[in-house]
């Protein structure tokens, strides 16, 4: 989320995680008592939760998006509105290495919240999505160009607000109080994330989790899928790199971790405790979401396809 909301974030941390607990104390303003309509079905494969659709595309991918949909109408005007080629994997990396937790973000992108997703795992192991694709040093030169600056500056201020207001409108990025809406949703999710992780029916699965990859021959193997990967795996395989090289061992390794999560009941756990702690919100956070419409995943998949059809084409290789 926007750097700005962030102390905005933080005041409202430790009133909704004791919510999101099932209890409600007296000493807190407002119980987690307002249900919550889900946005989206379930599915474990792409780890899907409730206020999903209340969630805005990544901000590097949307203002990508506007920059094409822009670029012929302000070639009119003079302008260059070509940029430089990028990829949607590429753009959304950016934005989830921009939006941790580990940065002490309270509504941190939903994808870095999330456990093993099976389509990453055959990819990517247990490294985070490459950003080589969000092509950034390239996108920045080409925007802060004095050439197209000069060229800004010297045509009709109207004409030009209006080309980026219509490319807004096209891709459906101009919604109200999405803003809002995004933060609450995932601040929420990234809460209910944490707080199953606690919960008595997933801890219980932990135990055969932990003997299903006894196998692996981790020396220091953590009590825990959510500890994975562990200091060992960090040196092994170069992940606190994110552009390092994935390798066939880290691949094979994570989808035993995977599998000895389905097989032990700890991922259908974690995901219905996940799940059901995002049904009942409080009535100030129910405010937020109502004001704004939960059809952010039709404007994200509208992003994407745009991006992946009028696009430069990216260099060999990159994805």
């Amino acid at each position: 989320m926007r750097i700005t909301q962030r102390a905005a974030k933080s005041g409202a941390f430790v009133l909704v995680l004791a919510g999101l607990g099932g209890a409600v104390l007296h000493s807190l303003p407002e119980p987690a008592d307002h249900a919550v309509r889900p946005t989206v079905e379930r599915d474990t494969d792409t780890w899907s939760m409730p206020l999903d659709g209340y969630v805005q595309p990544p901000a590097d991918e949307t203002s990508y998006a506007e920059e094409l949909v822009a670029g012929p109408c302000l070639e009119r005007l003079g302008i260059d509105g070509t940029p430089p080629w990028a990829t949607v994997s590429g753009l959304q990396a950016v934005s989830e290495a921009d939006d941790p937790a580990v940065r002490g973000n309270t509504a941190p992108a939903l994808a870095t919240t999330k456990p093993l997703l099976p389509a990453l795992v055959e990819r990517r192991g247990y490294h985070a999505s490459s950003t080589i694709g969000a092509n950034v040093a390239a996108r920045r030169s080409w925007a802060g160009s004095p050439d197209r600056a000069a060229a800004i500056a010297a045509a009709p201020g109207k004409a030009v607000d209006a080309c980026w207001r219509r490319a807004r409108e096209a891709l459906g990025t101009d919604g109200r109080r999405v803003e809002q809406a995004t933060e609450v949703a995932e601040r929420l999710t990234f809460l209910a994330a944490v707080d199953a992780r606690r919960d008595p029916s997933v801890t219980a699965t932990t135990g055969a989790w932990h003997r299903c990859m006894g196998t692996a021959g981790l020396v220091d193997l953590p009590a825990a899928p959510s500890d994975l990967p562990s200091q060992s795996m960090l040196m092994d395989h170069g992940l606190s790199f994110r552009e390092g090289e994935v390798t066939k061992a880290e691949i094979a390794l994570a989808e035993q971790d995977l599998s000895c999560q389905e097989t032990s009941g700890y991922r259908a756990a974690l995901y219905d405790a996940q799940w059901s702690r995002l049904l009942h919100v409080t009535a100030t956070d129910a405010a937020a979401l109502a004001a704004a419409r939960p059809d952010q995943l039709a404007v994200a998949e509208r992003v994407a396809t745009t991006i992946e059809q009028l696009a430069p084409e990216a260099p060999e290789g990159v994805d």
